[in-house]
């Protein structure tokens, strides 16, 4: 071999010595998965009208844009997909659309995605139909018929919504999967089967692929990682996987490391205030709670930290007020001062009452998961107030107090529909107690037609106040949730109505 040969050889072997180990190196220290990763529940379902739970919200969220969506700092409404949604009177309502947006098969979003998409969430009487019927009041909205009065076409980017009543909320709603929209050629050919198992929006990530272990979503736009969201329902499970870097974010936390959040992660956890609430409401018919007195001594006697800490597991805050931590816009903190665990003055008040005889049910749905949170306030108040109060799991709660079987306090779960103080109330009216105030009742209906939100806090505000005075409902905790995530991810943020924000999700390069 001549020497420029041998040179040659060298330096590339000498070459190719150095660079194996460097490029051995990048392989190691690069993720076997470079998409960002999320554990969560499977959904139920990936239908936008039929979501009924945070898996199903969270993809839903990215997959679709709705009219509005949520600001994640301030909980308010912000238009989205529509340019704008006004009403001279807060009942009829026209949305008018940004102009020239499409969905993920290049099919043009029009008004007939959305007013056919929310006729056809009556027509099936998806879970999302209660919006329409209980919530916003739209005129003619009957689930199980196809066909609703008060949606009119006016033209391709502008339809009429038409409530029987006013609402001011009603733009606050719209961020609701229930109210996306769906493709005109999905809307013709009704194949919900179909179109659950690969959905079509027109949001910031297109459905890849779905299966049993995961669903895919990648970025419409091209730039930036694919997300895929991992069947994982143990917390447990996710939780260790974000610790050792095998998960980008675990969205729940199990309760025995609630306490040890930051010793294991740092600052890279968050809470997430719920808009869900669990209450005791109080039978106006059995005369022996009447007393708002009597009423107080049984709040007072509730140490809700320990059960939210305990039974609950740490998934759960205590009340501070009747509307739930989650619904920034218009909520005050520490409104319910009955709610504070204070024996003696539960004793003082019972007491005073005349005391309470015999036994005290404490009525709630079977099989809906309430047995050992139940079981934990009827053996404090028979600690506290030396009660004889015993858990009474029934069937069907609802038949029961329709029928004015139920006795004693009963557990009363509530989910606000949009995010104002209002939507946290309307329900209590609703809950069976037969409450009946109509200075209360005014004050809701006040809040609810006043010309703008902001003008409908402080009527909803004297509602609360006038409610945590007869306390026909005592507030006992609100549903949050934990996240915890990996060294590498960045822009976890998340808010009560949409869940984790996937499109808000990068990596550290």
């Amino acid at each position: 071999m001549k020497s420029s040969a041998r040179t040659a050889a060298l330096v590339a072997g000498a070459v190719a010595v150095l660079v194996a180990p460097v490029a051995a190196l990048k392989a190691w220290s690069e993720p076997a998965d470079p998409r960002i990763s999320v554990g969560a529940p499977a959904p139920a379902t990936l239908l936008p009208g039929d979501v009924r739970d945070a898996s199903g919200r969270m993809i839903a969220n990215a997959v679709w844009t709705g009219l509005v969506a949520y600001d994640p700092k301030t909980g308010a409404p912000v238009n989205a997909a529509a340019e704008s949604v006004t009403s001279p009177d807060r009942r009829v309502w026209t949305v008018r659309l940004r102009p020239g947006a499409t969905f993920q098969d290049g099919s043009p979003v029009t008004s007939r995605s959305f007013t056919g998409a929310w006729t056809a969430v009556l027509r099936e009487g998806w879970a999302g139909s209660r919006l329409f019927t209980e919530v916003a009041h739209i005129k003619g909205a009957r689930a199980g018929e196809d066909g609703v009065a008060g949606l009119k076409v006016k033209d391709e980017r502008t339809f009429e919504v038409t409530l029987d009543r006013p609402l001011n909320g009603f733009p606050a709603l719209l961020g609701d999967p229930a109210f996306f929209p769906v493709p005109e050629s999905v809307l013709a050919s009704r194949d919900w089967a179909a179109y659950g198992r690969a959905p079509v929006g027109n949001g910031p990530f297109r459905l890849r692929s779905r299966s049993a272990r995961e669903i895919v979503l990648s970025r419409r736009s091209g730039d930036g990682r694919s997300v895929v969201v991992k069947a994982m329902p143990e917390a447990k499970r996710q939780y260790t996987a974000a610790g050792s870097g095998d998960l980008d974010v675990a969205t729940t936390v199990p309760a025995d490391r609630h306490e040890t959040m930051e010793a294991d992660f740092g600052d890279r956890h968050l809470a997430v205030p719920g808009r869900d609430a669990a209450y005791l409401a109080f039978p106006a018919w059995a005369e022996r709670l009447s007393s708002p007195t009597v009423r107080s001594a049984l709040s007072m006697a509730i140490d809700r930290s320990a059960v939210t800490e305990g039974p609950l597991g740490h998934q759960y805050s205590p009340a501070d007020s009747l509307v739930a931590p989650g619904i920034r816009p218009g909520r005050r903190e520490g409104q319910c001062r009955l709610c504070v665990h204070d024996s003696k003055a539960a004793v003082a008040a019972l007491a005073d009452a005349g005391g309470l005889k015999g036994p005290l049910n404490l009525w709630y749905e079977a099989g809906r998961g309430d047995d050992a949170w139940v079981k934990a306030v009827a053996d404090q108040l028979r600690k506290e107030l030396k009660l004889d109060a015993r858990p009474h799991p029934v069937a069907d709660l609802r038949k029961a107090l329709d029928s004015h079987d139920v006795d004693g306090p009963f557990a009363v779960h509530t989910t606000a529909a949009y995010p104002a103080p209002v939507a946290a109330l309307t329900p209590l009216l609703d809950a069976g107690t037969g409450f009946d105030d109509e200075y209360t009742a005014g004050l809701v209906a006040e809040a609810e037609r006043a010309v703008t939100p902001e003008e409908g806090v402080i009527p909803a505000r004297l509602a609360e106040s006038a409610m945590l005075r007869d306390m026909p409902a005592m507030p006992l905790w609100a549903h949050h949730d934990h996240m915890v995530w990996s060294e590498r991810v960045r822009g976890v943020t998340a808010d009560a109505f949409a869940g984790l924000r996937l499109d808000r999700l990068t990596v550290e390069d």
